[in-house]
């Protein structure tokens, strides 16, 4: 673990590791004390568990037992032979009954946003609440067909599924060009946690890019929206004012007229699609507040 920690990560406690088989082994991570009450946090696609170093701590200091874990084929977890959204539903089930005490509130940003509003609606016994930071539906792509997905997933196997390698300064000024409002020195903290060099001596992620072929057919809009529209448990949509390519999410009108019963919705004005990187303290401030409201007064109904 790195220590070069960017302020104000500096007087933060280092997080915790464990792991469990689901089969893959999933690498977990945990802030804050062993017997706090469980929250649970899910990274989006691309990143890694660590993405929330600077949002956590502050779940933390609220008494919350905070736990996240990297996405099969990413950082520290195991690689899969193959990938689909049905494994990833799997995993974050897998994940909340590891954890006791459920249900458990999630947080999730981006693609972890949509993987815990669709666990909400088909497990609502596994799912107390949901804060959603920018990913309420699944990201919208043209069509493609089956035989170019499949191509594009051997290409990947022949290439040897490394991602983006080069050198860190490289690694980082991709990730800077794609998210432009973030500090250089928090990139430059990822890049050390979530890179590693291979026997030549060139940085790649740590992301097996066979993780992300494009579905051979479109997730539609409507179809995202009525999901979406499912939910039955508490639900804070913390949309992101800035709008970006990035995010493929709908409009602030939109998630308004399919937001669920007990669904609330406040635009992040000033802020991106990585609202929790750009102010965790808002953002957190904002999550701690809903939890408060919706839960109650002891937000694990277990605990003595």
């Amino acid at each position: 673990m790195t220590d070069s920690v960017p302020a104000p990560l500096a007087t933060r406690a280092p997080a915790r590791r464990w792991a469990f088989a689901n089969p893959l082994e999933i690498a977990l991570v945990e802030w804050g004390p062993a017997d706090g009450p469980p929250l649970i946090l899910v990274h989006g696609g691309g990143d890694f568990a660590r993405n929330f170093d600077g949002f956590a701590p502050l779940l933390a200091d609220a008494g919350w037992r905070v736990v996240a874990w990297d996405q099969r084929g990413h950082g520290d977890s195991a690689r899969a032979e193959l990938y689909g959204w049905s494994a990833e539903l799997r995993d974050l089930v897998g994940v909340l009954r590891a954890v006791p005490g459920g249900p458990h509130p999630v947080i999730g940003h981006s693609k972890g946003g949509v993987l815990a509003l669709d666990v909400a609606a088909a497990r609502p016994d596994l799912v107390r609440a949901v804060v959603a930071v920018d990913g309420f539906i699944r990201r919208v792509y043209p069509p493609r067909p089956p035989e170019e997905t499949a191509e594009r997933w051997l290409d990947l196997q022949r290439s040897g599924r490394t991602a983006r390698a080069g050198t860190t300064a490289e690694l980082a000024e991709g990730r800077q060009a794609a998210n432009p409002r973030l500090d250089r020195a928090w990139i430059d903290y990822l890049v050390e946690l979530g890179a590693t060099p291979d026997a030549d001596g060139r940085w790649s992620w740590k992301i097996d890019p066979a993780a992300f072929p494009l579905p051979p057919h479109a997730v539609t809009l409507e179809a995202g929206l009525q999901r979406l529209a499912r939910v039955r448990c508490p639900l804070l949509a913390l949309k992101a004012g800035i709008e970006e390519a990035i995010a493929g999410q709908p409009s602030a009108e939109l998630l308004r007229d399919h937001l669920p019963p007990l669904g609330r919705l406040e635009v992040l004005d000033g802020l991106g699609h990585f609202a929790h990187v750009e102010d965790p303290q808002r953002i957190a401030a904002l999550a701690l507040s809903f939890l408060d409201d919706v839960l109650d007064d002891d937000p694990d109904p277990d605990r003595d």
